[in-house]
């Protein structure tokens, strides 16, 4: 008996023993997973990552506002913070609420990662690019953002979604997101990047006429390029994009020969509007709300094109374009491009004094390598002699006024000469006639072009030498001259008669 009993204590203790080593087992592997588990958690808490910022360092300001951040009492481990969780719901059309914004973050997850296997019993949110716009412009009016000094990039230390905003004179930007160890299960927390998508707001108004100098009749070929701009996606009722002009000096030439017009977007073939003259002739509108139309704004930071020939009417031209987009205006401080015309006086003036002005000289202008001469009509007003090639009653003839001067303009580069055609009364033509040369000084013309010239006739009666003995001198000669001839008359005469 006091065998069985010694054995029945030895196995009792032997069975102690195993459970007390289990127990330390136990008990290691718990604190290994309370380590693992700290040491998790500290990661997630006391790490940093960058997120950089590539195109925002040309922005007037940039700032930004967390809006997703973890929280393990949700389903998603995830709750929006500082007020976006009612723009995200709003956007999806959803009444806000704890559980639609767990749905919406639920639909973040499987957008940014469609393998992602959701839990039993969790929805999703119908997430789309367009809807994220949506909501992101709504969150960029909220107050709450933090401005950044360096606009390169922003440190973090929780892992979330951040939106970034910035606003830049020139351009429109869109509202952008960072995803910063946003995921299920947790990713790591790791630095990203996020590339800014902004649109000019710019309109370059161009033409083909590199030296900017015209001539009254020509046809001028301009070109306006302007960008689609990011209209908000909140704003779903003014997604209005149009493109203005207006000239003076010109008028619009849309169709006939060597007409241009064209409005036109890169990546995409074909026409995208249409130009449109107002009533008084003097201006255009293209009307591109089609363009925006789609809150995304898949067309914004599209390069828009619009190509037209004009036909230049005055001896200065200007013209100036913009665009308009959800009520604002762009290229409002652009400066006008300007184009000017050429302008020649002749002076006339007798007897080689230049302050003997004639008047009543009659020429007529060419342009050197052409054989009809130029047409002008006077302008009672001024009385200079506009060029007008296209003009029915146009005369070329052109007649020095009572100072002597003939004044004309509307003429472009080149080189033009002055045939006289008529002297005033007793005078005499000086067939050498006058070419003045229009030209450039530079690369671009900045005003109008201007050359003068004069021109001397002489008197009909300016022969060698006039009045006392040089005038008896010619008398005397022609009488012996004539009396020869009649002598020798009547000599031949006799003699024939003797025969």
């Amino acid at each position: 008996m006091a065998d069985e009993g010694r054995k029945r204590k030895m196995q009792r203790k032997k069975g102690a023993n195993l459970m007390k080593n289990l127990l330390k087992k136990i008990g290691a592997l718990l604190v290994a997973a309370v380590m693992v588990l700290s040491m998790c958690t500290a990661v997630f808490a006391d790490g940093n990552a960058t997120i950089k910022l590539t195109g925002f360092n040309t922005a007037d300001s940039v700032e930004y506002m967390q809006i997703i951040q973890k929280d393990e009492s949700t389903t998603s481990g995830w709750a929006f913070v500082n007020g976006a969780g009612a723009c995200f719901t709003e956007a999806l059309g959803m009444t806000n609420s704890a559980d639609a914004q767990q749905k919406v973050i639920w639909g973040l997850i499987k957008f940014k990662d469609t393998n992602v296997a959701l839990p039993t019993g969790v929805t999703a949110a119908n997430v789309t690019a367009a809807n994220i716009d949506l909501a992101l412009s709504k969150v960029a009016a909220l107050t709450g953002f933090t401005t950044l000094t360096d606009k390169t990039k922003i440190e973090v230390s929780e892992a979330g979604i951040y939106a970034i905003k910035a606003e830049e004179e020139g351009y429109t930007y869109k509202t952008a997101t960072a995803y910063v160890g946003f995921g299920e299960p947790y990713p790591a927390l790791s630095g990203t990047e996020v590339i800014a998508k902004k649109s000019s707001t710019s309109v370059d108004k161009t033409t083909e006429d590199a030296d900017h100098v015209v001539a009254i009749g020509d046809i001028v070929t301009y070109t306006i390029d302007a960008y689609v701009p990011f209209i908000d996606a909140a704003n779903t009722e003014n997604r209005t994009f149009t493109i203005t002009d207006k000239i003076t000096g010109a008028d619009y030439y849309l169709t006939g020969p060597n007409a241009v017009n064209s409005v036109t977007m890169e990546g995409k073939n074909g026409q995208v509007g249409e130009i449109v003259v107002n009533d008084k002739g003097n201006g255009f509108t293209v009307d591109l709300g089609k363009l925006v139309a789609d809150t995304a704004n898949p067309n914004a930071g599209k390069k828009i094109t619009v190509t037209y020939t004009a036909k230049v009417n005055e001896t200065t031209v200007e013209n100036k374009a913009g665009s308009h987009a959800a009520g604002v205006d762009y290229g409002g401080n652009n400066v006008p491009v300007k184009l000017f015309t050429g302008e020649l006086v002749l002076m006339k003036y007798g007897d080689g004094d230049i302050n003997k002005a004639l008047e009543g000289a009659e020429f007529v202008l060419y342009k050197d390598g052409e054989e009809v001469p130029l047409t002008f009509v006077k302008e009672e007003k001024t009385g200079k002699y506009k060029y007008a090639p296209d003009t029915k009653d146009a005369d070329s003839k052109l007649v020095t006024d009572a100072n002597g001067y003939i004044d004309v303009e509307g003429l472009d580069v080149g080189s033009y000469h002055f045939e006289e055609t008529k002297a005033p009364k007793g005078y005499s033509i000086n067939t050498d006639g006058k070419t003045l040369t229009l030209t450039v000084d530079g690369e671009v013309a900045t005003a109008k072009l201007y050359n003068e010239g004069g021109l001397n006739d002489t008197k009909l009666n300016s022969l060698p030498s006039t009045g006392g003995m040089g005038t008896y001198l010619f008398t005397i000669i022609g009488v012996v001259v004539m009396a020869g001839a009649a002598g020798a008359f009547f000599i031949s005469r006799r003699k024939g008669s003797e025969e």
